[in-house]
C-alpha cells in the first residue's frame, strides 16, 4: 500500500509543490478499453485578444472531438473544458462526461485552455506575453469553438443542446460560461468549483485540520512538534535537511520559510484528493501515522515517497522558467492566481501544524519573485464580474465534497432558477468526474454514485427544457 500512496501523491504534487492548487488534470494510465482512434485531435485558429478588435494576432488552440456515440441531429453537445494543465484525450474517452455521452448520444468536445498543454500563443512566457491569459479570454475562446462546431457539424442552434463540463478551476469556468453566454450554453456541470476569489483563504488549512480527525491530528502534531524543535537550532536544521533530502540547505530565513511552505504538502494533497480512484490517501496517511512508533520519522518517509526518491526542491526555479511547454503549467497558473483569483492558502491562527509565516505577504513575495515585479490579485474585480457565490445564472449543477478544502469557495446550497448544489462526504476534490470503480477493495462510494445520478437527472431537465422551447 505504501507504493500506491507514494505514486498517487507524487502525481499530485511532484511537478511543483509550490503550485498546490485547485488543480485537476487527470491522466489515465494504460487502459485497454480506451481506443486512441476514437478521438479526433483538431486545431482551432484562435484570436489572441478577444477584447481588442485592432489586434489580429492568432494562435493554434487544441481541441478534441469524440463522435463515437453521437446521434446527429438528435444528440446534445457535451463540452469538456480544460483547466490549469494539459488537457489529454483521456478526458474525452473516459469518465463522467463520456459516461453521460453514451446515455444521451452526445457529441463530446474538449477544449484545452489557452497557455496550457500545447495551446501556447507564445514560445516564451515573460510578463508581457502573459497579459492575454485570463478567465475572460478563456471564455471568449469557447465562443470561437462554438461557432466553428455549429458550422462544421451543421448544427441548428434552436434544436441543439449544449452542456459544459468542468471541475475545479474549469468547473468555475463552466458555471461562468453558462452565466456569460447563456445563448450558447444551455446547462453546466460545475464540479468542486472555487467561484469565490480569495486572497486570505485560511479555510483550506482549517478544512485539512478538521477532516483528518482527532487521533490523526494528534499524530501530526507530534510529528510537527519535532519539526519545529529541530528548526530552532542550526544542528536541527541540518538534521531536517538530511532527513527530508532537501536540495537546498536551511541556512537562511528564506529557505526556512520555503521549507515551511512545502513541508505541509503531504497533508494538503492527501485531504484534497481523498477520492476512491486515488486509493483514499488521507485514510492511508492517517493509518501509517497511527501504526508508526515515531510519528516524525513516518512523516519523513511519507514526504520522501512523495518526492519519488529525488531531492526535495524548495526553489521557485520551475515557476521562474519562462519556456512555454505542457509541463510548465505552474508558471501560467501562478499568473492567474497572482492577477485574478489568489486562492492563497494562508495559515490559520493558532494551528498546531501549519506555520503562521505562510500569510498573504508571503504569497505576494512568491509572486513577485516568480514574475520579477509586484503583483496583487484583483479579487474584488473577479468577484464583481462573476458574482462570486451569488452569480446571476440558471441551469447549473454544482457538486462538492464537504471535506474538500476548496469547497468553502464554491456554492454549497441550492439557488433559484435550477441552480442545484449536491454534496458528498466520502471523497474529495472532483470525485464524481473520475471513471467509475466497480470492483476491488475501494469501489466508487455510494454518495458519489448518487451525485452522478443527480447530474444525469439534471442533464435530462436541460435537454427537456431545450426541446420544449
Amino acid at each position: 500500500m505504501r507504493t500506491t500512496f507514494a505514486l498517487l501523491i507524487t502525481i499530485l504534487l511532484l511537478k511543483t509543490v509550490l503550485s498546490i492548487q485547485p488543480h485537476h488534470v487527470w491522466h489515465a494510465e494504460s487502459d485497454d478499453r480506451i481506443d486512441e482512434n476514437s478521438v479526433d485531435v483538431r486545431w482551432l485558429t484562435q484570436k489572441l485578444d478577444h477584447f481588442n478588435a485592432q489586434d489580429t494576432r492568432t494562435f493554434q488552440q487544441r481541441y478534441y472531438v469524440n463522435a463515437t456515440w453521437y446521434k446527429p441531429g438528435v444528440g446534445p453537445i457535451f463540452l469538456s473544458l480544460g483547466g490549469e494543465g494539459e488537457l489529454t484525450s483521456k478526458w474525452i474517452q473516459s469518465g463522467q462526461c463520456v459516461d453521460l455521452a453514451k446515455e444521451y448520444g452526445a457529441l463530446v468536445l474538449g477544449l484545452e485552455h489557452r497557455y496550457y498543454g500545447k495551446s501556447q500563443p507564445f514560445a516564451e512566457l515573460p510578463v508581457e506575453n502573459l497579459r492575454y491569459l485570463s478567465s475572460q479570454q478563456a471564455l471568449g475562446d469557447v465562443a470561437t469553438l462554438y461557432e466553428e462546431a455549429m458550422t462544421n457539424f451543421g448544427l441548428d442552434p434552436d434544436k441543439t443542446t449544449w452542456v459544459s463540463f468542468g471541475c475545479s478551476y474549469s468547473g468555475a469556468l463552466s458555471l461562468w460560461l453558462r452565466e456569460k453566454f447563456p445563448f450558447m450554453i444551455d446547462g453546466a456541470f460545475s464540479g468542486s468549483s472555487p467561484v469565490l476569489a480569495n486572497k486570505e483563504y485560511i479555510e483550506y488549512d482549517e478544512t485539512c485540520d478538521d477532516s483528518v480527525g482527532y487521533s490523526c491530528m494528534n499524530h501530526l502534531v507530534l510529528a510537527f512538534d519535532e519539526i519545529k524543535t529541530l528548526l530552532a537550532t542550526n544542528s536541527g536544521k541540518e538534521t531536517l535537511s538530511q532527513k527530508f533530502n532537501l536540495c537546498q540547505g536551511l541556512d537562511s530565513d528564506y529557505w526556512v520559510n520555503m521549507f515551511k511552505y512545502n513541508i505541509i504538502g503531504v497533508i494538503q494533497g492527501s485531504v484534497q484528493y481523498n477520492n476512491a480512484p486515488r486509493g483514499f490517501p488521507r485514510v492511508e496517511m492517517c493509518r501509517r501515522l497511527a501504526r508508526a512508533s515515531d510519528k516524525f520519522e513516518e512523516y519523513v518517509k511519507l514526504t520522501n515517497e512523495m518526492n519519488g526518491g529525488l531531492c526535495f526542491d524548495l526553489s521557485l526555479n520551475s515557476l521562474v522558467n519562462q519556456t512555454a511547454a505542457p509541463e510548465n503549467n505552474g508558471r501560467t497558473w501562478w499568473w492567474q492566481k497572482a492577477t485574478e483569483f489568489a486562492y492563497y492558502k494562508n495559515s490559520p491562527e493558532g494551528s498546531d501544524i501549519f506555520f503562521p509565516e505562510i500569510d498573504l505577504e508571503f504569497h505576494n513575495k512568491v509572486a513577485e519573485e516568480i514574475f520579477g515585479q509586484p503583483l496583487k490579485p484583483d479579487v474584488e474585480f473577479t468577484n464583481r464580474y462573476y458574482g462570486a457565490q451569488s452569480p446571476v445564472v440558471s441551469d447549473v449543477i454544482i457538486t462538492n465534497g464537504l471535506y474538500d478544502p476548496w469547497s468553502k469557495l464554491s456554492i454549497l446550497t441550492d439557488m433559484p432558477n435550477n441552480v442545484q448544489s449536491v454534496l458528498y462526504t466520502s471523497s474529495g476534490h472532483c470525485a464524481p468526474v473520475y471513471p467509475l470503480i466497480t470492483d476491488g477493495p475501494d469501489p466508487t462510494p455510494e454518495d458519489v454514485l448518487l451525485a452522478r445520478e443527480k447530474v444525469k437527472d439534471f442533464i435530462q431537465t436541460v435537454i427537456d427544457k431545450k426541446s420544449s422551447q
